[in-house]
């Protein structure tokens, strides 16, 4: 047997509960000893001296103020279901305090706990109660506690593993804990009922324990009767709320869902807070009516079928809810519980002010009086799918609370609370995507099927592919519970395609573009599935070399679209001037198909914690997509990889009002976002947000999705301004809970500065401060806002603590490069400029031989395009031959190192050899496919792939220079593959 544990508190949220009050009638023998203990305590043992059977309340019992009483040898038949049922009597204790866990033996049977519920236990006994907890979970058959002092009947029925023989039972009191639990009438009896699953044991114990016993008599029939004519009050106002005493009751049916439930709950306790008051104990039901008008949650009661007598529930979708006066009564329910959970939270928040800004941090409103006119909304959202991949955003309890119905990617693998576990998992949840490699991999198909595979994605219009392609989709889709239901997500590889020439003659027929045999491949696999499987839907992304629709052709209905704005400029909104092309597109698949999800990218993945003005254009971008008919969902990838990214919570927030309500002021929305959570510091937070909007709106400035620390915006009128707006921000917060959330606001700021003080330095006339002299306090207060925010990452894929490193280095201004010695327009690209993805393979590191004494270290035992420079690095005009400076470490002469590229196409490079002196020095090596322009698609870009080695040989990149015309003494490159 596994060592005893102890309750701290029970997890009611996770899958615990209880049945119904009523007892069960026991129709079978009781296999359990003296469950009256009229008997005694006997043959049951205790732990605990305090462990007594006294009478309670008229009956016999087991009185546990802490420790338990447990009775060994109860015969069982493994695999047969049996009933156990008890009568439980808490005397002023805690919810989830009173547990009752049970364990099995026999041959092959293991001694952990069973049962459908949860709870938390801290490992404390009596007498180490000043010991700190250690928090755990434990499954559990029970979970009681809390509420009023009455008995009350629990049972749950469950399956006796296979194989065994005996029950062990243990009838619990959590240790440190108020008060003392009583047990009686403890029957285990067998049964031919299913077992409890742990929905329904939450379902069960929230119904236990805030649910009224039924009343039974002629007058809760007449006051019920009552309740349902009575008129509206004379001036027309729902009073909830008096004085600090709530004047209003929640009001349910006794037999709704869980989440209907626990929304009614919810809607008592949290107004109650609002008002100040105490929630009453209880709700009220049909069958134990209030007194008092109620907020009438749910359709399943009595007033409800009267209050929507007239209304039209089909046309609210799953989410959408109605809101109604029904005479001094409030009524909230939508067609599904996930409608009526969200009516319960848009009431809390629109109605009554309370607003869930971030996981860990609320508004609460303080309204001792609540008074509200009459009540008649309608409310469905605007999008149908919605969901921010962010750490703040995938907060399951969050996401509920703002109305954010999409579960995709990682979270759709994480357990949901039973109270709350209604999501959209219809789109790119688990088991429902996967890419083209992962269908047809390379290593299974390619030696016998060459010619299924082209320029680095599949060869589309291959048809015996594409049958092969189908059958591995239906095989899918067959193992899925319900596949009609879900989009099964095909999506390519994440690069480019250089077509074959089938492929780009059927793209040629549809104005060029290489979505046509891409969306072709994707009629003809789905044609083929659903000739198996009728009713299967597909979906497939448009990304990089797909992302422009193609001509002449249409998506059918049982196809999605999911257009991905990877090449996004975020200064803009996506339709934007920055955006033309881009938004001309998004329009186009709305043109041409009925189902359109836009998977948005939101956050800087180059610099998670560096400031990105692109909070404006995000909710401009919204409101131009609920003008597109056929745009039915937004999936907004964030900073998923780590906590404390730049102004996120902000982002996930407004986002979640405008995917519900479009028809929103953005600056509105963002400046009540800062007045709740930075507090007295909001008004200059939103005067900084407001200024880098503007900022980057007078530069020339790409903010891609991949934006390095350069940026021009980050000049010395940034630096000055920003640095003046926290300090007042700062001021106005000290002492105060909110001082935090402004310095964790300031942390962008002070990464720039410290990453750029070089340059910073010699400008402190015109920043207005001795960057220098400051340096130490600046990255105290960098360091200490990285902690308390928890930030983890401070770009995709490389940790907090390198960061660190990059900030010990000291720069120094880099001289003009020798081969542009004669050359009146240059341009010096130094690493900071360059993208990184190789995580520690791909560090920063200080390097006294390079230029300005940093350079990139790639690991040749990492081999990939692990750095790599885009185009909008280049001057804006005029064509450029580009050089870069490269040196090895740990590497044998003459041996190949790395390649140097240009794509796409995708096969264009040259092979880096090591060369006598390069440890020692940098040698300049021409990009090849050159010259080269300027552009702002994320799609080209100029890469170093090291070739494998041993970890530790690595090659350097000091900088990438720019010239208007080839370097004399520099050889042309010697191009391999294919440059175009």
């Amino acid at each position: 047997m596994k060592p005893f544990s102890r309750l701290a508190a029970a997890c009611l949220s996770a899958a615990l509960t209880f049945l119904p009050f009523t007892a069960i009638a026991q129709d079978q023998a009781n296999l359990v000893a003296n469950g009256s203990f009229s008997g005694g305590l006997s043959p049951w043992w205790r732990q605990g001296s305090s462990v007594r059977v006294q009478e309670v309340d008229g009956r016999n019992a087991a009185l546990v103020p802490a420790g338990m009483v447990v009775q060994e040898r109860i015969a069982v038949t493994g695999g047969r279901n049996y009933r156990l049922s008890m009568d439980i009597r808490g005397e002023a204790t805690d919810p989830g305090t009173i547990y009752v866990q049970m364990s099995f033996r026999g041959p092959g049977v293991s001694a952990d706990w069973r049962g459908p519920s949860v709870v938390t236990l801290d490992g404390r006994s009596d007498g180490n109660c000043a010991a700190a907890p250690a928090p755990r979970t434990e499954r559990a058959a029970l979970v009681a506690g809390g509420g009023p002092a009455e008995w009350r009947t629990r049972d749950v029925v469950f399956t006796a593993p296979a194989n065994s023989d005996q029950m062990i039972l243990y009838l619990r009191k959590a240790p440190c804990s108020p008060g003392a639990a009583a047990f009686t009438g403890v029957s285990v009896t067998p049964t031919d009922a299913p077992a409890t699953s742990a929905t329904e044991a939450v379902r069960l114990a929230l119904a236990a324990e805030r649910l009224p016993r039924p009343a039974g008599t002629p007058e809760n029939d007449t006051l019920l009767q009552s309740q349902i004519t009575r008129a509206i009050p004379s001036d027309g106002r729902h009073r909830l709320a008096a004085a600090g005493a709530m004047a209003m009751r929640v009001h349910v049916g006794s037999r709704e869902d869980l989440m209907t439930l626990q929304a009614a709950v919810d809607l008592s306790d949290l107004s109650a807070r609002v008002a100040g008051a105490t929630a009453p104990a209880h709700l009220s039901t049909d069958e134990a009516v209030a007194r008092e008008p109620l907020l009438i949650v749910g359709r399943s009661n009595a007033l409800s079928q009267r209050a929507f007598t007239d209304a039209d529930f089909a046309n609210l979708g799953e989410d959408g809810f109605l809101i109604r006066s029904f005479g001094p009564h409030i009524a909230i329910a939508g067609r599904t519980p996930r409608g009526t959970m969200y009516g319960v939270n848009w009431f809390l928040d629109r109605r009554l002010g309370i607003r869930w800004l971030a996981p860990d941090v609320t508004h609460w409103p303080r309204k001792p009086d609540i008074s509200l006119g009459v009540q008649r909304e309608r409310q469905v959202p605007r999008f149908t799918f919605r969901e921010v991949l962010s750490i703040e955003a995938q907060d399951k309890a969050w996401r509920q609370r703002n109305l954010m119905n999409g579960e995709s990617h990682g979270p759709s693998f994480q357990p949901s609370p039973p109270a709350i576990d209604s999501w959209n998992r219809s789109w790119a949840s688990q088991g429902i995507i996967a890419n083209f490699y992962e269908l047809l991999p390379p290593a299974t198909y390619q030696a016998a099927h060459p010619d299924w595979y082209a320029g680095g994605q599949l060869a589309m219009m291959n048809g015996e592919m594409r049958a092969e392609m189908a059958r591995v989709v239906a095989e899918r889709l067959r193992d899925l519970p319900d596949y009609r239901s879900i989009w099964f997500s095909t999506h390519d590889m994440d690069w480019g395609w250089d077509m074959d020439a089938e492929s780009a003659a059927f793209a040629a027929d549809h104005g060029g573009h290489p979505s046509a045999p891409r969306l072709d491949m994707m009629i003809d696999v789905a044609a083929k599935v659903r000739a198996e499987l009728p009713g299967a839907r597909l979906a497939f992304n448009a990304y990089h070399w797909s992302f422009t629709p193609p001509e002449g052709m249409t998506v059918p209905d049982h196809i999605l679209v999911y257009p991905m704005t990877i090449h996004v400029n975020y200064r803009d909104a996506l339709n934007g001037p920055a955006n033309e092309a881009l938004g001309r597109d998004i329009a186009g698949w709305n043109a041409i198909a009925k189902n359109v999800l836009v998977w948005d990218h939101i956050t800087n993945f180059a610099g998670f914690i560096q400031p990105t003005p692109n909070i404006f254009p995000i909710g401009r971008s919204i409101r131009w997509l609920a003008s597109l008919g056929n745009v039915q969902g937004y999936m907004g990838e964030g900073s998923f990889n780590t906590p404390g990214a730049e102004f996120a919570a902000l982002r996930a927030w407004m986002i979640s009002r405008l995917l519900w309500n479009p028809n929103q002021d953005v600056e509105t929305l963002v400046r009540e976002f800062c007045d709740l959570y930075y507090g007295p510091g909001g008004s200059a937070v939103m005067e900084y947000i407001r200024f880098y909007h503007d900022k980057i709106a007078r530069t020339d400035d790409v903010l891609a999705e991949k934006t390095t620390v350069d940026m021009a915006m980050f000049d010395a009128e940034f630096v000055r301004r920003a640095e003046a707006l926290f300090n007042t921000a700062e001021a106005a917060v000290r002492g105060t809970p909110f001082e935090a959330r402004v310095r964790e606001a300031r942390m962008p700021v002070d990464y720039v500065i410290l990453l750029r003080r070089a340059e910073y330095s010699v400008l402190r006339s015109d920043i207005g401060f001795d960057v220098i002299s400051t340096l130490e306090q600046r990255r105290e207060r960098f360091r200490r806002a990285v902690t308390e925010s928890g930030v983890t990452q401070y770009m995709q894929g490389d940790g907090i603590a390198a960061l660190e490193d990059i900030l010990d280095i000291e720069r120094s201004a880099a001289p003009k490069p020798d081969i542009a010695a004669g050359a009146t327009a240059w341009k010096d690209i130094q690493d900071i400029s360059f993208q990184r993805f190789a995580g520690s393979k791909s560090p920063i590191v200080a390097d006294r031989l390079a230029s300005d004494g940093a350079a990139i270290a790639l690991d040749r035992s990492s081999t990939g395009w692990n750095t790599q420079l885009k185009f909008d690095k280049l001057p804006k005009t005029g064509t450029w031959w580009l050089y870069a400076a490269l040196r090895t470490e740990g590497a044998t002469d003459g041996e190949s190192v790395a390649r140097l590229g240009a794509a796409p196409p995708m096969n264009c490079f040259t092979t880096i050899r090591n060369g006598p002196g390069m440890t020692a020095s940098y040698r300049w090596f021409q990009v090849p496919g050159g010259p080269f322009s300027h552009t702002s698609d994320h799609s080209f870009s100029i890469y170093v792939q090291p070739l494998g080695g041993p970890e530790g040989s690595r090659i350097l990149i000091d900088r990438i220079v720019a010239l208007p015309e080839p370097a004399s003494g520099v050889p042309a490159a010697s191009v391999e593959g294919n440059c175009g």
